[in-house]
């Protein structure tokens, strides 16, 4: 791995771990090995740094939510699937736990999580269409707000498990989107 590779690796895990603004320079050396001369020689700036690696973050997590929803199971199931491939509760979402950093606020930083989730509401609409379409699903389906809903289970279940300080939390979350989604295919 080269040292610019070994910097932003270290980058994404300590903004996972830490957030940007708890995050320094040093820590980013000190887990990349790399040092001083070397982190300035390729990122002019801890933001440019974090903006990168937060795209990386991005691309990696939409390529794995695509891999999950490809295939040709019902759309139900493919989101289901979704839904309980879950990493470590505890430590939040990958891409969220930016949202809870001031960082947020800054358009360069903030675009990457926007993008995230923007992805995952529209192919959320799209495969809920295509299920209704299909009579999967009830044909009266709010898609948009429910794709919505969708993603605020699995966020606001990270952020309950990290206040619980127990996995059980998103577990629940997720849970009850999965039972919202299998309430809707039920033809009455």
């Amino acid at each position: 791995m080269s040292k610019r590779e070994a910097i932003l690796e270290a980058t994404k895990a300590l903004l996972w771990e830490k957030g940007f603004e708890a995050t320094s320079p040093r820590d980013i050396q000190q887990r990349s090995g790399a040092g001083q001369g070397s982190f300035y020689h390729h990122f002019r700036s801890k933001r440019e740094l974090a903006a990168e690696a937060m795209d990386e973050v991005v691309e990696d997590r939409i390529q794995r939510f695509e891999a999950i929803m490809a295939g040709d199971a019902p759309a139900v199931e493919r989101i289901g699937n979704f839904l309980v491939d879950r990493s470590d509760a505890l430590a939040g979402c990958r891409v969220g736990r930016m949202v809870w950093d001031a960082a947020v606020g800054d358009e360069r930083l903030r675009r990457p999580v926007e993008r995230y989730f923007r992805h995952l509401e529209r192919r959320f609409t799209e495969e809920l269409r295509g299920a209704a379409e299909a009579g999967e699903i009830r044909a009266d389906v709010d898609c948009e707000r429910t794709a919505a809903l969708i993603v605020a289970a699995i966020q606001g279940g990270y952020t309950m498990a990290r206040a619980e300080q127990s996995p059980e939390a998103l577990n629940r979350a997720t849970e009850g989107a999965r039972m919202l989604l299998r309430a809707l295919a039920k033809q009455e």
